[in-house]
């Protein structure tokens, strides 16, 4: 990272995830169109829209049906190809309220107020030189369509010099306020696919997006290779969330996200300045590049002013976090880049970090004025796999090499019980402590979550393993998201605490040997418990593949470590015995070697977990 001029750092009392929840499958309706006050025979007859207006004024007039929306396989309200404006359109019963067809140019929608959609209020697709402006979208998404990506309340796909600004995005339910996207085999805005056209050099500008549930407030999303965002800004929008609130098919989420989203797709050239977010459910700006050979580069982020957001926390920091720029940790030679980002003369406050980076490269942070919360970070870099690492001595002094952090320690206060076990958060920003009475100290941003110090145990806890962050389903959150432990009692007690589940423990059953280690599930369904005879026990969705309790040892079992897939693991013993099972391969051992003193632990090469 390179870092010029200075960011400014203070600390404070503290105060106080793209979509969060999976959009519900609609019912079946009869569509119906309903125009209110503006909308007239003259303007559907002079080409101004194209719809079928349904009588006013007669409580026994039936709806007719809406019409089609293009190929998309939705239906509208209106379909648009001139300029409107002074509208009152209630869209109720239609996939959309007003769509822009394919090759419409140099229109202008002003000062229309569109609500009751099922989807969108306002859709574009592969359009040139459109403006959207001083416009109320709100109350629509009140059906949506399983299969949109993009449910956004404005949604443009495949547009070009194209400005949506100064319009009011509010109480939208599907997800979220205002997106610009690319267009193709995938059309992130329909059910079917378009024709394979880029976004280019559109503005999201002066805008106020609040209270919308389930999706971002600003979103910039690539997901067709050969097509992608090249260009566009994202401006001096007020882009407010709300802490806390939910609504049918999810929370209000605010932010900006700057992202490319499926394989080989790219972003590049995308400015956003000057915007105010605050109370976002994730970071108040993500740039993110998510999939196998996606580029996102030369995205600058300047002159915002964020502050409260990433109370939900989901992905990527487990801390409040205000500008978070991360490429998904996909190993060589397939893995996505995120290069050439720029954060300057941004105002954070009210955060953990100011700043969160995990595998982007040429990140250049120029000087910001950033708050954080008692303990954060004004800027964090997650450390590369492999580049450092932690010691815990039974007196909870820690000691940190290489690109480990050290984040505190218990070596200089008084402890019931000696150190048993160390930690790691999820992006490497804190540690867990864990003592043999059951107490837990957590320092940096591992969040203190339960212990089982000062309660009665029948043995000893022996070890602490944190959550994984399970896989995120289609447009849904992580469950769990690295914001939990599992301790784990010489009596094969499991205490679970945060977001790890409880799936069984040998807490009540006749144990040969002492349990030794436990180790969860790639996805966090499970774990393993090891015992010193070289038992293993797995509960939840760990599969049993095999161990040693029957066998023969040279010396007891210290350790399990599961494969990355978690369709195997590796027993290890103090003599420097490994046993493997499942797709667990065996690469040596130092059984039969001598050794000055027992193995204690052991360790599988993986990839740092970041966003």
């Amino acid at each position: 990272m390179r870092t010029a001029g200075t960011s400014r750092t203070t600390t404070a009392t503290p105060a106080f995830g793209e979509e969060i929840l999976s959009a519900k499958p609609r019912a079946a309706r009869a569509p119906r169109l309903a125009f209110k006050a503006g909308v007239s025979a003259a303007m559907v007859a002079a080409g101004l829209v194209t719809a079928r207006p349904v009588m006013l004024g007669s409580a026994a007039a039936a709806a007719p049906s809406c019409i089609a929306a293009g190929d998309t396989g939705l239906s509208a309200a209106m379909v648009v190809t001139t300029s409107v404006s002074n509208i009152s359109l209630a869209a109720n019963g239609c996939d959309v309220g007003m769509y822009v067809p394919p090759g419409t140019s140099g229109i202008t929608i002003s000062n229309v107020t569109v609500t009751g959609a099922n989807d969108h209020g306002i859709f574009v697709q592969d359009a040139s030189d459109i403006t959207i402006s001083d416009s109320t979208v709100t109350g629509n998404g009140l059906a949506p369509t399983p299969g949109i990506n993009e449910n956004k309340a404005i949604e443009l796909v495949g547009t070009a010099n194209s400005t949506v600004t100064g319009n009011t995005v509010t109480g939208n339910l599907a997800d979220g306020g205002i997106g610009i996207a690319d267009d193709g085999p995938i059309d992130p805005g329909a059910p079917k696919p378009g024709t394979l056209s880029p976004a280019v050099d559109d503005t999201v500008s002066h805008n106020e997006s609040s209270g919308n549930f389930s999706g971002c407030g600003v979103v910039y999303a690539a997901y067709n290779p050969g097509a992608g965002i090249s260009g566009g800004t994202i401006s001096d929008n007020t882009v407010q969330g709300s802490p806390g609130q939910f609504g049918p098919h999810g929370p209000v989420i605010g932010g900006v996200v700057v992202a490319a989203d499926t394989p080989a797709t790219s972003v590049s050239g995308v400015s956003v300045e000057g915007n105010t977010v605050t109370g976002a459910a994730i970071p108040g700006v993500i740039v993110h590049s998510n999939a196998p050979h996606d580029s996102v580069s030369n995205v600058t982020v300047t002159g915002n002013t964020l502050s409260l957001d990433d109370w939900l926390s989901t992905d990527g920091p487990p801390a409040p976090t205000a500008i978070l720029v991360a490429a998904s940790p996909i190993p060589p030679p397939v893995g996505p880049t995120l290069s050439d980002t720029t954060i300057a003369s941004n105002t954070i406050s009210n955060e953990f970090y100011g700043i969160w980076t995990a595998g982007a490269s040429a990140t250049t942070v120029g000087s910001n004025t950033i708050s954080t919360s008692a303990g954060g970070r004004a800027v964090f870099d997650v450390p590369p796999a492999g580049s450092g690492y932690w010691e815990a001595a039974s007196d909870g002094e820690v000691f940190s090499f290489g690109d480990a952090g050290f984040y505190g320690s218990m070596g200089s206060q008084h402890l019931n019980a000696p150190v048993v076990g160390l930690a790691p958060s999820l992006d490497q920003g804190g540690y867990w402590l864990a003592g043999a009475d059951g107490g837990v100290f957590s320092f940096g941003d591992a969040g203190f979550y339960g212990s089982m110090g000062g309660q009665h145990l029948n043995a000893p806890v022996v070890a602490i393993a944190p959550t994984p962050v399970a896989p995120a389903p289609p447009g849904g959150n992580s469950q769990p998201a690295g914001k939990g432990y599992w301790l784990a009692a010489a009596d094969g007690g499991v205490f679970s605490f945060g977001d790890a589940a409880f799936y069984g423990s040998m807490g009540d059953q006749h144990l040969n040997a002492p349990v030794v280690a436990i180790a969860p599930t790639p996805d966090g369904h499970g774990y393993w418990l090891a015992a010193a005879d070289g038992g293993v026990f797995s509960f939840g969705d760990a599969a049993f593949y095999g161990s040693m309790g029957d066998q023969h040892l040279n010396a007891p079992i210290v350790s399990i470590t599961p494969t990355p897939d978690g369709h195997g693991y590796w027993l290890a013993a103090a003599d420097g015995g490994v046993f493997s099972f499942g797709d667990a391969g065996f690469y040596g051992s130092m059984g039969g070697q001598h050794l000055n003193a027992p193995v204690v632990a052991s360790s599988a090469v993986r990839v740092t977990a970041s966003a």
